[in-house]
C-alpha cells in the first residue's frame, strides 16, 4: 500500500463516527440498504470473513451441507425479526461468532460437522437479528433484510471458494495468520464493550 493511500484510510479512519442508526449509507435502505449492510459494518464483515475462511477449509461435502444450513439460519433470523423477535446483545454475539470462527481458522483442524452446526446456525441468525434497518415501514425492512441474506450468502461462498482455491502451504499459513487477526480484532471489541 502506498503512502497516500494508508494516509487516506487513517484520515478517513479518524473522521468515522459511530453508527446511531442502521442506516448503513444515509439515504440508501430498503434492499440496496440491505445489500450494502454486511460490507460496511464492521463485526458481520468480520464474522462473515471467519465464516468464510472456516467453510472454506473443510472438506466440500461438509462445507456446502455447512453453507446449507447458514443460509437457513440467515432466513430464520429474518422470521425472528418479522415476528418481532427483539433480543439483546446481537452484536456482541456477532463478534463472539467472528471471535470463535477465526480462532478454528488459525487452528485449522478438521471439524466435525454436529460441532460446527451450532456455531454456522447462530452466526446467520445473530448477523440477521443485528441488522434490522431503521425504517419503520414493513416492506422495506423486509426488503433490507433480503439484501442481507443475499449479500451474506455471496460474500461467506466467495471467501469460502477463495480458501478452498488456496494450494500451497505459504497460502494456508496466510489464511491461518488472517483467521487470528480476525479473532483477536473481534475479541478486542468485544473486551471494549463489555467493558463499559
Amino acid at each position: 500500500m502506498s503512502l497516500a493511500r494508508a494516509a487516506v484510510v487513517a484520515a478517513l479512519a479518524l473522521t468515522a463516527t459511530p453508527a446511531l442508526a442502521h442506516d448503513v449509507v444515509p439515504g440508501v435502505g430498503g434492499f440496496y440498504g440491505g445489500l450494502l449492510h454486511p460490507l460496511l459494518i464492521p463485526a458481520h464483515l468480520l464474522a462473515l470473513a471467519g465464516i468464510g475462511l472456516f467453510l472454506g477449509q473443510q472438506q466440500r461435502p461438509m462445507s456446502v451441507g455447512l453453507l446449507a444450513v447458514f443460509t437457513a439460519s440467515l432466513v430464520i433470523g429474518v422470521i425472528a425479526i418479522v415476528s418481532a423477535v427483539s433480543p439483546m446483545y446481537q452484536g456482541e454475539v456477532v463478534l463472539g461468532v467472528a471471535a470463535v470462527a477465526g480462532l478454528l481458522v488459525a487452528l485449522a483442524r478438521p471439524i466435525r460437522a454436529l460441532l460446527s452446526l451450532p456455531l454456522i446456525t447462530i452466526a446467520g441468525i445473530a448477523i440477521m437479528l443485528d441488522s434490522v434497518p431503521d425504517d419503520m415501514s414493513m416492506q422495506r425492512t423486509f426488503l433490507a433484510l433480503v439484501g442481507t441474506v443475499i449479500a451474506a450468502f455471496i460474500l461467506a461462498t466467495l471467501i469460502a471458494e477463495a480458501t478452498r482455491a488456496l494450494a500451497h502451504d505459504w497460502q494456508r499459513i496466510g489464511v491461518r495468520i488472517l483467521g487470528s487477526w480476525i479473532a483477536a480484532s473481534a475479541i478486542l471489541v468485544l473486551a471494549v464493550r463489555l467493558a463499559r
